[in-house]
């Protein structure tokens, strides 16, 4: 077992133990330490089992440094070292194995297409992860948050998840979910602040049939979707007095009524809320019930903004980058310079993480082969981000989206907000977000068949 501390102009950017026979490193996607600069090879090292010890292969073209000193191709690696690999320094430490447990298999995450595998070293408790599901990063801040995770996951504890706009609530609670045991039910996403007051009722608790003009059917709430799994409810401050006092009594019961029946339904569902908003102050001025903030604010997770862990912003950086040249199938992975990381690690991000991705997006669609992005690149949108002027959490390329492009999106993607990002490149709540702002209500159009 190995473990590898990755430095960068001297700070640590990167702590990881791997345990396995064949560890790659370079500056690809596939590779399991990846170096994100573009003297970086693809392939650069190979760090193979070799009986009782390690084998370093060199693959690269420029050639590496150990302990300051030129090496042969392959050589044994001793027990401890720093390889330099410009302008990476990583510093080689091999665990005893008298010191290490072997890793269960239940101390493995299924991993999907956008989910990273953690490993659970529970002999070294001083490793860093640095991926948590989709989450990304690994300052101090961010280990005390994984832990919390752990901590709740297993437990039927309601969840209230606090931070700014764009610093990944919703990944936090499906990673909450994920890390449970009802991972593989349902994971229901609401946004309060999307939904009209006066159908939010109807929306997380459904209708009977002739319960209010224009209810031809029968249609199930969210809650009673999410039976049997995990129901996120973003932006939860933004409930109606009537809506709060309806979920007070499903969290009180477990029991709830559909607008028009008599008839109550049980449903196992665990509540998992986020906000924004300072809920004391909504308590103190009467328009949050305090009984439901007690409910909901069992486990308290609060999400740091980008601007209190900037160390994480190089592996943040690498992981939007590899990710947006999947979704625009560029034929080689994009490298960001050195003085354009550091550009991006001395920025403000009011708008966090979501506002690093719009930015990197917008570099990147603006960037030609071989995909370099330089700090001319980023500085030539730099308004954006620099803090020359107040910013929004959907600055550029998000404040592009006008209303009609918005209604247009929306219509071609069948009203599906979900599809509707995907097609301009934006998270689903930035959709929420410009619906709200734009007043647009999708139930309301649909139902009336409004063309553009």
């Amino acid at each position: 077992m190995l473990e590898f501390r990755v430095y960068l102009d001297k700070k640590l950017i990167q702590k990881t133990v791997i345990s396995k026979g064949q560890i790659n490193i370079g500056r690809s996607s596939n590779n399991d330490i990846v170096l994100q600069n573009m003297h970086v090879s693809r392939l650069h090292v190979v760090i193979e089992q070799a009986g009782d010890g390690f084998r370093v292969i060199d693959k690269s073209t420029n050639g590496i440094l150990m302990d300051g000193n030129r090496v042969p191709e392959s050589f044994l690696l001793p027990p401890r070292c720093r390889i330099e690999i410009y302008p990476f320094e990583i510093e080689c430490l091999r665990q005893q194995d008298e010191s290490t447990l072997p890793i269960k298999k239940t101390d493995i995450h299924e991993s999907s297409t956008e989910e990273q595998i953690i490993y659970k070293m529970t002999s070294q408790p001083n490793a860093i992860s640095y991926h948590y599901g989709t989450i990304v990063g690994e300052s101090p801040v961010m280990q005390r948050v994984y832990q919390l995770i752990e901590d709740v996951a297993h437990t039927p504890a309601t969840v209230l998840i606090r931070g700014e706009h764009g610093t990944g609530k919703e990944l936090v609670s499906k990673a909450i979910h994920e890390t449970s045991q009802r991972k593989g039910r349902p994971f229901i996403a609401v946004n309060c602040a999307a939904i009209p007051v006066e159908l939010i009722e109807s929306e997380l608790f459904g209708y009977e049939k002739g319960a209010f003009t224009g209810a031809n059917t029968s249609k199930k709430g969210k809650v009673e979707e999410a039976n049997g799994g995990t129901l996120f409810l973003d932006e939860i401050g933004e409930l109606s007095p009537a809506a709060q006092a309806k979920l007070l009594r499903f969290l009180q019961g477990r029991t709830f009524m559909r607008l028009g029946s008599a008839h109550e339904i049980s449903a196992d569902v665990r509540i998992v809320s986020a906000t924004n908003k300072d809920l004391e102050k909504s308590v103190r001025d009467n328009s949050f019930r305090p009984d439901l903030y007690y409910r909901i604010k069992v486990v308290q997770i609060q999400l740091p903004p980008l601007r209190e862990r900037t160390e994480d912003i190089p592996l943040l950086t690498g992981h939007i980058l590899q990710k947006l040249s999947k979704e625009l199938e560029l034929p080689t992975d994009p490298v960001l310079t050195d003085e354009a990381l550091n550009r991006l690690q001395t920025a403000k991000w009011p708008g966090n993480i979501r506002q690093l991705e719009n930015v990197l997006y917008s570099a990147l669609i603006r960037s030609k082969p071989p995909y370099i992005i330089d700090e001319n690149l980023l500085l030539s949108d730099s308004s954006t981000w620099t803090g020359t002027q107040d910013i929004k959490t959907d600055e550029s390329p998000i404040d592009s989206i006008t209303k009609q492009l918005l209604l247009k999106v929306l219509k071609e993607s069948n009203w599906d907000t979900t599809k509707a990002a995907e097609v301009l490149k934006v998270s689903r709540g930035t959709i929420y977000y410009k619906m709200k702002k734009y007043g647009i209500d999708i139930q309301e159009i649909s139902r009336q068949g409004i063309k553009l």
